[in-house]
């Protein structure tokens, strides 16, 4: 099996003008958390980004198989309640929104374990999910039907044979991970209904030029996207953008949330569009300098957060990582600290429990491990849930303090 292919030209516009930036050099898969026995066999690939001079995409300069990916995918989305808060609000607003009736057809692709769909209400007929890796197995809502397979053109056939075409289909923290993403938005166009509504969620690349969370860079993110590479996206296979919002909060922090429709459907665009196209083109979106001032300050950042952890540790406080994210693995690896210099990382999510992070082979242990062991300081790697954890968790009310490394 081939592990991964070089990439030569733009996924979205084809151009062969791309230009190399951010080089995390070589780091493992950040979803792939490990068994004892596994560590010795781990896999690393080149981890850097490259810029598209003429969409303005920008995107990894490798694809790793995404078999050696999905296969064991160890991310359950219901383990957060944030998020199950965030996709139970946007259930309730598109509801609201559009008229679904009792023959309507929903579609969430990538619907991992029906976080999204199970919010949907009993008038809604149809709450079809597709799903490649074995997260649909968690679901336990009847109403949902699984499609257990990646989104093609084959899997649009088989979704047409047995549903109506969808009056709504979300795609949330996916879109950054297909290869051919104009096979998909075809694919998508096919099945979506006369009058039916797209909607995106995709971390949005101008929060992580502004802050430098270079850690949304992994193998399973493949593109980062900004409004005037999906501008193109869309309208390069028939489709229009009519309204954007954006969100503090999303899976993977900050993002984009699109609404997208048929070039003939009768809902208007909002002209705000415009306005956040001219605000990226005013913060240099478009320009590849602002990329190369971006690879600057992340080298800063690391720099920075790896000289205060070391600090820490040299007055012998004990460290921790509070959560298990596969965005942690990403900075853990980019510290370039020795093995022993974490204690641990706590998670909830039982699938990772007894495993090891990639790369920095961390043990992954109950969260309540983090109260027993008393440690002071705990990196929050899922800084994304900062608001949430800093009311709720256990470890501040006991006294204990997150390091915020964004």
């Amino acid at each position: 099996m081939r592990h991964f292919k070089k990439v030569n030209r733009c996924r979205i516009c084809n151009s062969g003008k791309l230009k190399k930036y951010l080089n995390l050099k070589e780091q493992p898969l950040a979803n792939s958390f490990l068994k004892q026995e596994d560590i010795k066999n781990e896999k690393k690939y080149p981890l850097e980004l490259l810029f598209c001079e003429k969409c303005k995409l920008s995107q990894l300069s490798i694809v790793v198989n995404p078999k050696l990916i999905f296969n064991k995918y160890d991310y359950l989305a219901s383990f957060s309640k944030a998020l199950k808060n965030h996709y139970k609000k946007l259930v309730k607003s598109l509801e609201k929104k559009n008229n679904l009736y009792d023959k309507s057809t929903v579609l969430d692709i990538g619907c991992n374990d029906g976080v999204l769909l199970n919010n949907y209400s009993k008038k809604v007929l149809n709450v079809i999910g597709i799903e490649p890796s074995n997260a649909f197995k968690k679901i336990k809502n009847k109403k949902i039907k699984v499609i257990n397979k990646f989104f093609n053109e084959n899997t649009a056939n088989i979704f047409l044979r047995k549903f109506s075409k969808a009056k709504i289909i979300t795609i949330t923290n996916v879109l950054a991970h297909v290869d051919n993403i104009n096979s998909l938005i075809k694919n998508v166009k096919k099945i979506l209904h006369s009058n039916g509504n797209l909607i995106i969620e995709v971390p949005y690349i101008l929060d992580m030029l502004n802050r430098s969370t270079f850690d949304l860079v992994y193998h399973e993110h493949l593109s980062y996207f900004n409004i005037i590479s999906l501008k193109f996206l869309f309208e390069k296979n028939g489709l229009k953008i009519i309204n954007i919002d954006k969100i503090n909060f999303g899976a993977s922090g900050p993002s984009l949330r699109i609404y997208v429709t048929h070039n003939k459907s009768s809902f208007k665009v909002n002209k705000k569009i415009f306005t956040y196209i001219r605000n990226e083109k005013l913060k240099g979106v478009d320009d590849f300098n602002t990329y190369k001032k971006f690879e600057q300050n992340v080298k800063n950042k690391i720099s920075k957060l790896r000289k205060k952890l070391i600090n820490l540790h040299e007055k012998n406080y004990k460290l921790a990582c509070f959560t298990a994210p596969a965005k942690g693995n990403t900075l853990l690896n980019s510290l370039n600290l020795k093995s022993n210099f974490f204690e641990f990382a706590t998670e909830n999510n039982h699938r990772k429990i007894n495993k090891f992070t990639p790369g920095t082979h961390l043990k992954i242990v109950k969260d309540n491990k983090l109260i027993n062991s008393k440690i002071k300081y705990a990196l929050l790697l899922s800084w994304n849930y900062k608001k949430f954890f800093v009311k709720n968790s256990k470890f501040i009310k006991n006294g204990g303090k997150f390091i915020f490394p964004f």
